[in-house]
């Protein structure tokens, strides 16, 4: 079968591999669309800072959606169904996983699905594969887990009924935060975003004040709307400049969520969470494990009522062959106004 596998640096080339087995308690599912994660795009880009030579060539991707094809021993899913696929397996074994916290687990692995996303077909355990109901694609359900990072960062985050947010960067994960803060009950809630169609689309999805980093400066201009500043800020980027603009955009007394993936350090002013008694949190992923259905579920919900519009989200659905020019550099290009890809085998 085809792969897409990362052998360094912006080098991704599609090779035959051999097709995966499942084994006792797993699944191999037909892939029919994976998403391209904001982290994909850096281990693209620096494969060297995340990779050990001996570890490439590898295949990326782990939002996934699909069919199973074949099941191993003990596996109660029928050939047929439509699946979405959960990433992470954890150990079950740490005291992270003891707390039931099992995005936390401190032997998490990166991507379980065998060989990778960008790929025909993948071996997974059963237990990550949340069956679609009818109606729901399974290529659509592969907008699942970036979705469900959003709404993991606003659970984890104080955000209340009324409070007003500020969201820095609305790519998908953003965006995800922008609907579930928007569901709970938040407002007003104010977008800075420099990409025009994405502040277009951050509009469509509840967005009451948009804001263009680029001509104005976003703390400015929300601590001018609010007289305070926001109750919480949700960092979606990950860079030095856009956390401290979400710290910066909080009242006294706010908080901020990170979401963002940050490749390097970065510096703040501790005095900017001091004087002003702020706080900030990490939100990490999304429920896994046993867990993981508490909010795969939510989404999976929500795209079979059509409350959750996979189209709203994705901006391309390319051909497996095409991942490099269509798929990382179009991302790398902001010309080309690219929001989710979907690679699509």
């Amino acid at each position: 079968m085809k792969a897409a596998r990362l052998y360094g640096v912006e080098d991704v080339r599609i090779d035959d591999v051999d097709e995966p087995e499942p084994g006792p308690g797993e699944v191999l599912v037909d892939v029919a669309a994976c998403g391209i994660c904001g982290s994909d795009l850096h281990f693209y880009e620096e494969a060297d800072d995340y990779f050990d030579a001996d570890a490439l060539p590898m295949t990326l991707g782990h939002e996934i959606g699909g069919t199973v094809v074949e099941t191993g021993e003990g596996v109660d899913i029928d050939v047929g169904t439509d699946v979405a696929l959960g990433p992470h397996t954890p150990c079950g074994e740490c005291w992270c996983c003891e707390e039931a916290k099992y995005n936390l687990c401190r032997d998490l692995n990166a991507t379980s699905a065998r060989p990778g996303g960008y790929a025909e077909r993948v071996v997974e355990s059963a237990d990550n594969a949340i069956p679609l109901p009818d109606g729901v694609s399974p290529a659509d359900a592969a907008i699942a887990q970036p979705v469900c990072v959003g709404l993991h960062a606003v659970r984890q985050s104080p955000l209340g009924i009324g409070d007003s947010v500020a969201i820095v960067g609305t790519g998908p994960i953003g965006l995800g935060a922008l609907r579930s803060a928007k569901s709970a009950g938040a407002g007003p809630i104010y977008v800075s975003e420099p990409q025009a169609a994405r502040r277009e689309i951050a509009a469509d999805f509840g967005a009451d004040v948009l804001i263009d980093p680029t001509e104005e400066d976003p703390v400015e201009r929300i601590h001018e709307e609010t007289g305070t500043g926001v109750d919480v800020a949700f960092e979606a980027v990950g860079h030095e400049t856009t956390l401290n603009q979400a710290i910066e955009s909080t009242k006294a007394d706010g908080h901020t969520t990170v979401i963002g993936v940050f490749g390097d350090e970065v510096e703040i002013d501790p005095q900017l969470l001091v004087r002003h008694q702020r706080t900030v949190g990490g939100s990490t992923s999304h429920l896994v494990g046993p867990r993981l259905n508490e909010e795969y579920g939510v989404a999976i919900r929500q795209l079979a009522s059509g409350e959750l519009d996979a189209d709203a989200y994705v901006t391309s659905r390319i051909d497996l062959d095409d991942v490099v020019e269509d798929g990382f550099e179009a991302l790398q290009d902001p010309e080309r106004a690219e929001r989710k890809i979907l690679v699509c085998p």
